[in-house]
């Protein structure tokens, strides 16, 4: 397949022709190799709401027999993956919003445990920072950034108090 991204009109990339999948999540994401570039190098990540247009070409490939889509989407958060960023995340949610919280499967991987004041720490391994500030937004200053510190710093100044959790 071929695929002509909105930023790259009227360039034609081959980067869709090694399409393992789709990531399914608050953004769509089709993931493929860019056969341009070398082999080994990491997938790519278009959104599908960029992509112009799309063909597909006369050509077959192989899918790797070791590629997983859900392992490959559990590296995020989210749909977002990068492995720059990927690392131990961990939440501290508030007495209050504990219980709400717990409810939640922020990601296929987490762990939770209960602190002896009612709060819940939330463990997984993830990257996608952007993506995990936008959600943590939403949970106000119920929530604590424990891990990774770049996470912190970036969610540190933007919680508010909600009249409601998510």
């Amino acid at each position: 397949m071929a695929i002509l991204p909105q930023a790259k009109a009227g360039q034609a990339e081959r980067a869709g022709d090694r399409t393992p999948g789709l990531l399914l999540g608050v953004r769509r994401y089709l993931v493929a190799r860019d056969t341009a570039k070398k082999t080994g190098a990491p997938l790519q990540h278009y959104r599908v709401e960029e992509i112009y247009s799309a063909e597909v070409l006369d050509e077959s490939f192989d899918l790797d027999p070791d590629f997983n889509i859900r392992a490959h989407a559990d590296k995020g958060f989210g749909s977002y993956e990068s492995a720059a960023e990927h690392g131990d995340v961990v939440w501290r949610f508030s007495p209050h919003a504990a219980p709400h919280a717990r409810r939640f499967v922020f990601h296929p991987t987490q762990t939770t445990e209960e602190e002896s004041d009612g709060s819940l720490l939330v463990r997984f391994k993830a990257s996608g920072h952007l993506e995990m500030c936008w959600h943590l937004y939403s949970w106000g200053n119920s929530v604590e950034v424990l891990q990774p510190a770049r996470l912190r710093e970036m969610v540190n100044g933007h919680q508010r108090k909600f009249d409601a959790l998510p």
